[in-house]
Order: C-alpha cells, then sequence, then structure tokens
C-alpha cells in the first residue's frame, strides 16, 4: 500500500475538521432557535370560592362580592370572574344584590365589568322590588355608578320598560334609560 503524500492527509484533515465545525455550529444554533421559541412561564393566580371586598379609602366597605372563581390574566393583569354574586350601594341608599355569569376587573381600573345575564335587585319583595336585566354592566363602585349601551328590561310596582342604554346612579338612586324606551304598564 502507498503511503499517501502529505499534502493529500492535511486536505482531508482540514476538510473533517471543516465539517465538523460546521456540524457544531448547526447544532448550536437549532438548539438556540428552540430555546428562543419556548414561551417564558409567568406567574398567574386563581382563587376557587372566592370573596373579595372592595372598600373606599376612608375603609367603608363599598362592595362585596363573591365568586366562583376568580383568576389572574397574565397577558395584562386583569382578574376574571366567573358566576358573580355582588352586594352593591350606598350605605344609606337602597342596597342591590347583582348576578353575573362572568366579569372582569382591569388591572388598575376602578371599574367591575359584568357580562352574561346581569339581573339587578333592589328591595326585598314585590311590588316594592325593583329588577335590572341586561347583558353587560359596567359597575363604578367609588362612584355608585353603573352603566351599559346593550338592552335593558326594568322592572318595578308591575310596570316593565325596556331600552338601549342605561345609566344609573345609585348613590341617589337615580336610574337614566337612554333610548328606544318602551314600556307594558298593568293596571
Amino acid at each position: 500500500m502507498d503511503t499517501p503524500e502529505p499534502r493529500t492527509v492535511i486536505s482531508i484533515l482540514m476538510l473533517a475538521a471543516g465539517a465538523a465545525i460546521t456540524s457544531f455550529l448547526a447544532v448550536n444554533e437549532k438548539d438556540s432557535e428552540a430555546t428562543e421559541e419556548v414561551p417564558l412561564l409567568q406567574l398567574a393566580y386563581y382563587l376557587d370560592a372566592a370573596e373579595l371586598t372592595g372598600t373606599a379609602n376612608d375603609g367603608r366597605v363599598l362592595y362585596k362580592l363573591t365568586t366562583r372563581r376568580a383568576q389572574q390574566v397574565s397577558d395584562d393583569n386583569s382578574i376574571e370572574l366567573t358566576e358573580i354574586v355582588m352586594n352593591y350601594g350606598a350605605p344609606d341608599g337602597l342596597p342591590w344584590k347583582v348576578r353575573a355569569d362572568r366579569g372582569r376587573i382591569p388591572e388598575g381600573a376602578r371599574i367591575i365589568e359584568l357580562a352574561g345575564n346581569v339581573v339587578a335587585v333592589s328591595g326585598e319583595a314585590a311590588p316594592n322590588q325593583t329588577v335590572i336585566n341586561t347583558q353587560t354592566l359596567d359597575i363604578e363602585p367609588a362612584t355608585m355608578r353603573a352603566s351599559t349601551d346593550n338592552r335593558v328590561r326594568l322592572t318595578y310596582n308591575q310596570r316593565q320598560l325596556n331600552a338601549t342604554g342605561m345609566q344609573a346612579d345609585f348613590k341617589v338612586n337615580h336610574l337614566k334609560l337612554l333610548s328606544n324606551v318602551n314600556g307594558k304598564f298593568i293596571p
């Protein structure tokens, strides 16, 4: 067997070294791409059967809210709520009991956004009971105001009013229906 020339041996060794380096770089690049695609873990919290109490700066209770589940959303730090019952109202005014399928409290916001079969009831029993039905209701606990742009049904004293949109000031028990108001009055 003939011994290869030193030039040929060096060329083969150089080609082998180049192939090894290229393979190593390709594998490292794939590993770094794979780690970049993996999302970072973020902390988020949830509570089952939670009770939230909102207070004013002076410590007085503005509302008590119970929910089947309260969960922090990591994308925007809001709190999502499911199956809500909320006791709400001015300390010297009429208390309201509000129910909703779901809700949301945006981060840093001073509002509670309720949605899905929202029912607000004031008064103990008919005929002195007032009932508001709508699909969404935004409540501002600090100002005791609530509003919606959706359809609203208001029932009181055997009267029923339907409208689109509503603004309510629970501090002074004032309710304003915004448009398309029509009603049914039973004598």
